[in-house]
């Protein structure tokens, strides 16, 4: 497998989506494995979990921030990082602390928005940084 393509694969979108695949997988097997489905009760919805997206994109920024340092070529491209990284553990504190004053809370569709929003953002900046280190592009 091409090194960008594992790359992109396995330390991106794994990390980022790979909780919220399994959550769905196990959702589907657990009514599949049900003997009485009547009463069957699962939230699919918290499968797109924003807190963990900011989580994970907080570190894959991080790290994408930390590489590019090293790169001549990089440009402002890693403080780009450093600086969404830095966005995505302020949001998810925030959203924390929402979290812990009321027990009924659930993420806004703000939230959901903006962390996505966020999210790719860090993704293409991170695949930039992966393809100058490398020196290959897709």
């Amino acid at each position: 497998m091409d090194p960008f393509y594992r790359w992109l694969a396995l330390e991106a979108l794994v990390p980022l989506f790979g909780a919220a695949v399994l959550f769905v997988i196990w959702g589907g097997l657990r009514y599949v494995a049900m003997s009485s489905k009547d009463g069957y009760v699962y939230q699919w919805k918290q499968a797109f979990d924003p807190m963990g997206w900011l989580y994970g994109g907080a570190v894959l920024a991080f790290q994408a921030g930390t590489k590019g340092i090293g790169i001549a070529n990089s440009g402002t491209l890693p403080y780009w990082c450093y600086g969404s990284a830095v966005i995505c553990v302020l949001l998810l504190i925030a959203a924390m602390t929402e979290r812990g004053h009321s027990t009924s809370w659930a993420p806004p569709k703000s939230l959901t928005l903006v962390s996505l929003v966020l999210v790719i953002f860090i993704v293409v900046a991170s695949c930039s940084v992966q393809q100058l280190g490398v020196g290959v592009q897709p």
